[in-house]
C-alpha cells in the first residue's frame, strides 16, 4: 500500500525526513532541479512512512531548496546554477514526485536480491526525468546534443539513493536511532558540501564580473576613435552586462547642441532619440506586464558631459548587473573624453566640417592615389559673400549662425568618401574622389542654389539673404604637379567668380578659361584675377 499509515505519520519522523531531503537537496552542482543528494531519504522513508508521504516530503524540499538557495543569493550574492521561474519549479517539483511515486511502487514488490531491486528503483526514479528532458529537447529541436550534460544532475540523485540504502541498512540491522543518526550524517557532509559549492560559486561569480569590467574597458579602450564608433562600443559592453532592449547615449557639450544616439537592441545606433513602445514585450508563460526600468547613468567625474540611458525589463534585470555597469562608467567617460580631444583636433567646432589639418592630410593621400592609381579628384573652394558686412552690421553671433547654416547645407550631401572643411574664416573646400570637373561643377551649383534659398534667419529674428561664390578645379583635367596647385587653381577660379559679381561658380577647364553651368566660357588672363607670374602653378619644369 502507498500509504500504509496515513499522510502524515509519525509526524516527528516525517519532519526530520524534510528537513534531511531539503539539506540534501542543496548540494546541487551540477544545477538542476531534482533531489540531488536529498533522495537518500527515500529507501528509508518507503519502509518507515510508505511510498505517498515520501513524495509529499520529495515536493515540499524541493521547494523548500529553492527558496533557501534564493534567500543565500540575495543575501550573500551568491548565483543560483540556474534561474527557474515558478511554473519551471512546479513542472520539475511534479516531475521528481512523479519519480518517488515510480521508485516506491518498484520498491514495494520487495524483489529479490536487493541488488537488483535497487537497480530497478534507480531506474524508476530517473525514467521521469529522463522522458522529461528527452521530451524538452524534442520540442526545442535539440534532440541529442548535449543530452549527457544534461543528465549529470541525476548523478547526485543515484548517489542519494546508494547512500540511503546504507542508511536503511543500518536502521534495519543495528536499530532505526542509528539508522536515523547514519541519514543526518550524511545530510551534514551533503550540508557542507553545498557551503564549499556556493562559497567557490561566489568566488568564480566575482573573479568573473571582475574578468568582464577589465575585458569591457580594454575593449572600450580598444575601440574606434570616433565618437559614433566609441558610442557602439559603450552599447556592445553594456549589453554584455546586462540584458536591455533600448539604448541612448547622449552628450552635453559646451557651446553645442546635444547630441544623441540611439537604437534598439541588434540594430544599428542612429542620430536621434529612440522611441522604444511603452511596455516591455511579452514573455513565455504568464507574466505580469509592467513599465520598462530605465537605467539612466551619468557619465563624468564632477560634471556629467554625457549620459547612457537603458531600457530594460524588469522581470530579466540582474540587480548584480547595475553594479557592473557602474563599475564601467569611469572606462567610458576616458573613452568619450579620448574622444572628444580626438574630434575636436580634427572638426571645426562651430560649424562640425572636417579641420584645415585634416583637409590638407586628405587632398595630399587623394591627389597620390588618383596620380599613382589613374583616378580623377575634384576640388570646390566655397566663399560666403560679404560675410565682412555680415560681422560688421549684425555682429559676430549673426556671423557664426551663418557659418553654420551654410556648412549644414554643405555637410548635408555627403557621400561616404567625400570632405567637406572650413578651410579659414568663411571659406570651405569640398574633396571629391573619383569625381570630374563636370560633375563637380554641377553639385557646387546645386549647393550655390540651396544656399541662396536657404531664407536664413538671424538670432535677432531678421530674415537674410545669404549667397556664396565658388571654384572648381579637377585633376588629371588639370595636370599640375602637386595638390597644392590644384587647390590654388580652385582658389583663383573663386576669386574670379567674386570678380564678376560673386553668387557664381565657375570651373577651371584649364589655358586661362573658366566654364560656368550654363557652360558660358569665361577667358581670364592672369593679371586679371590678380595673380602674379610667381603665383602662377608651374606646369612642366
Amino acid at each position: 500500500m502507498l500509504a500504509p499509515h496515513g499522510l502524515f505519520p509519525e509526524p516527528l519522523w516525517l519532519l526530520c525526513a524534510l528537513a534531511v531531503a531539503t539539506i540534501g537537496a542543496l548540494h546541487r552542482p551540477f544545477g538542476g532541479g531534482t533531489l540531488a543528494l536529498g533522495a537518500l531519504v527515500a529507501l528509508p522513508g518507503f519502509a518507515r512512512l510508505g511510498v505517498v508521504p515520501v513524495a509529499l516530503v520529495a515536493a515540499l524540499a524541493l521547494v523548500g531548496a529553492e527558496i533557501a538557495l534564493r534567500a543565500i543569493e540575495s543575501r550573500r550574492e551568491l548565483p543560483l546554477p540556474e534561474r527557474r521561474t515558478a511554473a519551471r519549479v512546479a513542472a520539475t517539483t511534479s516531475v521528481a514526485v512523479i519519480g518517488v511515486v515510480a521508485a516506491g511502487a518498484v520498491d514495494a514488490t520487495a524483489l529479490q536480491p536487493r541488488a537488483l531491486a535497487l537497480g530497478l528503483v534507480a531506474g524508476a526514479w530517473l525514467a521521469p526525468h529522463l522522458l522529461s528532458e528527452a521530451r524538452a529537447r524534442r520540442a526545442r529541436r535539440e534532440p541529442g546534443r548535449g543530452m549527457l550534460a544534461a543528465l549529470q544532475p541525476l548523478l547526485l540523485d543515484l548517489a542519494g539513493l546508494t547512500l540511503g540504502a546504507i542508511g536503511l541498512a543500518v536502521g534495519r540491522a543495528a536499530g532505526w536511532t542509528l539508522g536515523a543518526l547514519a541519514l543526518a550524517a550524511f545530510a551534514a557532509l551533503a550540508a557542507e558540501a553545498a557551503r564549499n559549492a556556493l562559497a567557490a560559486a561566489g568566488n568564480a561569480r566575482r573573479l568573473e564580473e571582475a574578468q568582464r569590467l577589465r575585458r569591457a574597458g580594454v575593449a572600450l579602450a580598444a575601440g574606434g576613435s570616433g565618437v559614433v564608433a566609441v558610442a557602439e562600443q559603450i552599447r556592445a559592453e553594456c549589453a554584455t552586462l546586462l540584458a536591455f532592449s533600448w539604448f541612448q547615449l547622449d552628450l552635453d557639450l559646451p557651446g553645442e547642441e546635444r547630441l544623441s544616439w540611439g537604437a534598439a537592441a541588434g540594430e544599428s545606433l542612429s542620430p536621434g532619440a529612440p522611441a522604444p513602445p511603452s511596455v516591455p514585450p511579452a514573455l513565455p508563460g504568464i507574466h505580469r506586464r509592467s513599465a520598462w526600468q530605465i537605467v539612466e547613468r551619468p557619465i563624468g567625474d564632477s560634471r556629467a558631459f554625457a549620459r547612457v540611458r537603458l531600457w530594460c525589463d524588469p522581470r530579466r534585470l540582474d540587480p548584480r548587473a547595475l553594479e557592473l555597469l557602474n563599475g564601467l562608467l569611469p572606462q567610458m567617460a576616458a573613452s568619450l573624453r579620448e574622444a572628444l580631444a580626438d574630434r575636436a583636433a580634427k572638426f571645426d567646432r562651430l560649424t562640425g566640417a572636417a579641420s584645415r589639418r585634416v583637409l590638407e592630410l586628405r587632398l595630399e593621400e587623394s591627389f597620390a592615389r588618383a596620380r599613382d592609381e589613374g583616378g580623377a579628384l575634384a576640388l570646390v573652394l566655397c566663399d560666403l559673400d560679404h560675410f565682412k558686412r555680415i560681422n560688421d552690421t549684425h555682429g559676430h553671433a549673426t556671423g557664426d549662425a551663418a557659418l553654420k547654416a551654410v556648412a549644414a547645407v554643405l555637410l548635408a550631401p555627403s557621400r561616404g568618401d567625400d570632405l567637406c572643411a572650413r578651410y579659414g574664416g568663411e571659406e570651405f573646400v569640398l574633396l571629391f574622389e573619383e569625381t570630374d570637373g563636370g560633375t563637380a561643377l554641377e553639385i557646387a551649383e546645386r549647393l550655390r542654389s540651396r544656399v541662396e534659398l536657404l531664407g536664413f534667419t538671424a538670432p535677432d529674428g531678421r530674415a537674410m539673404e545669404l549667397t556664396m561664390s565658388v571654384g572648381v578645379a579637377a585633376y588629371p583635367e588639370l595636370p599640375v604637379r602637386t595638390p597644392a596647385d590644384l587647390l590654388h587653381l580652385a582658389d583663383q577660379a573663386l576669386y574670379t567668380a567674386k570678380h564678376l559679381g560673386r553668387n557664381l561658380c565657375l570651373l577651371d577647364i584649364g589655358g586661362g578659361r573658366l566654364r560656368t553651368p550654363r557652360g558660358e566660357i569665361v577667358d581670364v588672363a592672369p593679371e586679371a584675377t590678380g595673380a602674379t607670374e610667381a603665383q602662377a602653378p608651374v606646369f612642366f619644369a
